[in-house]
């Protein structure tokens, strides 16, 4: 009985007390450059206790001598079990490491360009002293946790991508934001480039914009190219770039364009508030356009390069189609809205004309994009729309649900109480009604879809039952490269009807001529011969193939 309660405790045990140790390391990280920043703060303002009050120095202080040998206590005796670590460990590592590395990162870089945007921008009086200790105490965190994680000796061997994946992340995030201000800043002088004559305020702000574009620029490259993060294909890291490569720049892109065209359409505006909206919005959804447009654009472009897998390259289609169709579907409802509200306007009354622009321009930018990415007149994909069809269908239907109660409380509130400030019956619906026959719309085309497919699948099931209830037999690739062959990788199982495996081989990478010719050799046996096998590559380009059973 006690040795059975033991094993059951001893799992626990060895997870919980890797957690609560880096939960420990990692607090005393935060808390040690956050001391050292006031300290070399107070520094260089000369210990003024106008600026670094004796209360912040006492605190500094305790960070620094106290936090910081206790977590260079603890990070000794959690490297000592790094050297022979479990999957639990290893996993808790690289997650303690990983969030270590983002806060650090992103507090020296926001700190090392704003003291270089300050030089140029005016900072207030005393802001270099603190910009200036930010970013050399994080900053040197940030340097000694990226050596831990580069190094053979105490690389997480879970999770080993992660820190990477999220320092690309924040540094793309970063100059998506300084190309948009960046741009935003130079339209307005275009725009008015009367205010460039009185004074170099705006030429401030576009020097001040460009140096957060070049710093966060440069730091999108290193993560992207040098540490290779663009050649990851684990699954965190495709998620991570469907997400916020694909998914969230062209949601930013096509609703600036909406913006853009709702305010160009040819409806009935009042000039001067069309002119006032041009002076205040245009300039920004124009930059949101441009710089989300062109982040968009060049990871579509990876897609096409043939590092990605085919699952990848569908669920980032599958992405921007749904976002293009509630897009549409919006834009449908408050279509429908400004149509019912036009009948019961009042004369000279421009709400109904603002819904009908806002509208349109959402229905036109959503059925164009969702007609290049859904492409509903070509023939059914792969069983990854079912999915798709099915979760549309029951989002839409769950909104439809929704908007259905919502018309009907405002029917029976309407009737019981005519004093609830509606006006009409048609102002009380117009709004929900909007969104049901929308949302109502979008439903029954993706079950009529769904339908149609698995009609189509039965079909073919009773035409040849044998294939239908054949299980396909996939060949297996066994791969042994060196670590860094990540583009490699990517690109076999790219290649589909695979199986592929990497054992990861002592050795240096492969550079970019001997990765090609590894490819070029398996691509052809794979061409040419229909059983599985083992691949060796060597670090000339030359592989080794044995067959297996």
């Amino acid at each position: 009985m006690g040795s059975a309660t033991s094993a059951s405790k001893a799992p626990a045990t060895s997870v919980l007390r890797p957690l609560i140790m880096h939960g420990l390391l990692f607090v005393l990280l935060m808390l040690f450059p956050a001391g050292l920043s006031t300290l070399l703060e107070a520094m260089f303002n000369g210990f003024d206790g106008e600026r670094v009050s004796a209360q912040q120095l006492a605190v500094a202080y305790s960070y620094t001598l106290v936090a910081g040998p206790l977590a260079w206590l603890l990070w000794r005796a959690i490297r000592r079990k790094l050297a022979r670590p479990c999957a639990a460990d290893s996993a808790i590592w690289s997650l303690q490491a990983s969030g270590v590395y983002l806060v650090s990162l992103i507090a020296a870089s926001c700190s090392v360009l704003g003291l270089l945007a300050g030089l140029v921008n005016r900072a207030p009086e005393g802001a270099w002293q603190s910009s200036l200790g930010t970013a050399l105490s994080w900053g040197a965190l940030c340097a000694w946790q990226h050596q831990q994680l580069a190094s053979p000796k105490t690389a997480p061997q879970q999770l080993g991508q992660l820190a990477g994946t999220l320092g690309n992340a924040f540094s793309m995030l970063l100059f998506a934001l300084s190309l948009v201000w960046a741009l935003r800043v130079a339209l307005l002088i275009m725009i008015r480039p009367d205010t460039t004559l009185a004074g170099p305020s705006d030429l401030d702000r576009l020097l001040a914009a460009v140096i957060w574009l070049a710093g966060s620029g440069a730091l999108w490259f290193w993560h992207w190219k040098l540490r290779r993060v663009q050649e990851q294909a684990d699954g965190f890291s495709s998620l991570a770039f469907v997400v916020l490569a694909i998914a969230a720049p062209a949601a930013a892109c096509l609703l600036a364009t909406a913006a853009l065209v709702s305010w160009a359409l040819p409806l009935p505006w009042d000039p001067a508030a069309q002119a006032e909206e041009f002076r205040a919005e245009v300039p920004m959804q124009g930059a949101i356009m441009l710089a989300a447009g062109l982040i968009w654009l060049y990871h579509q472009l990876q897609l096409r390069s043939g590092m990605h897998v085919a699952a990848t390259v569908s669920a980032a289609r599958l992405a921007v189609s749904g976002i293009s169709l509630a897009l549409l579907a919006t834009g449908l409802g408050m279509v429908v809205n400004a149509l019912l509200a036009s009948i019961s306007a009042l004369p000279g009354s421009n709400a109904s004309a603002e819904v009908l622009g806002e509208g349109l321009g959402l229905l036109l930018v959503g059925a164009i994009s969702w007609f290049a990415f859904f492409r509903p007149l070509q023939p059914a994909w792969p069983a990854s729309r079912g999915a798709y069809l099915v979760l549309f269908f029951g989002a839409s239907s769950v909104v439809a649900l929704i908007a259905l109660l919502v018309l009907g409380y405002r029917i029976f509130a309407y009737f019981l109480e005519p004093g609830t400030g509606y006006g009409t019956l048609l102002d009380a619906v117009r709004g929900p009604l909007g969104w049901l026959v929308a949302t109502a719309a979008v439903a029954a085309y993706h079950y009529a879809l769904w339908r149609s497919g698995r009609s189509q699948r039965a079909e073919s099931a009773a035409q040849d039952p044998a294939r239908s209830h054949a299980t396909p037999q996939l060949r297996t690739l066994v791969l042994l490269a060196p670590a860094g062959s990540e583009r490699l990788f990517a690109q076999l199982r790219a290649l589909g009807d695979l199986k592929v495996q990497w054992i990861r081989t002592a050795g240096p990478a492969l550079d970019d001529e001997a990765d090609a010719a590894v490819f070029a050799r398996i691509n052809e046996r794979l061409a040419t011969e229909p059983s599985s096998f083992l691949a060796i590559a060597g670090p000339d380009g030359a592989v080794q193939f044995t067959e297996l059973a």
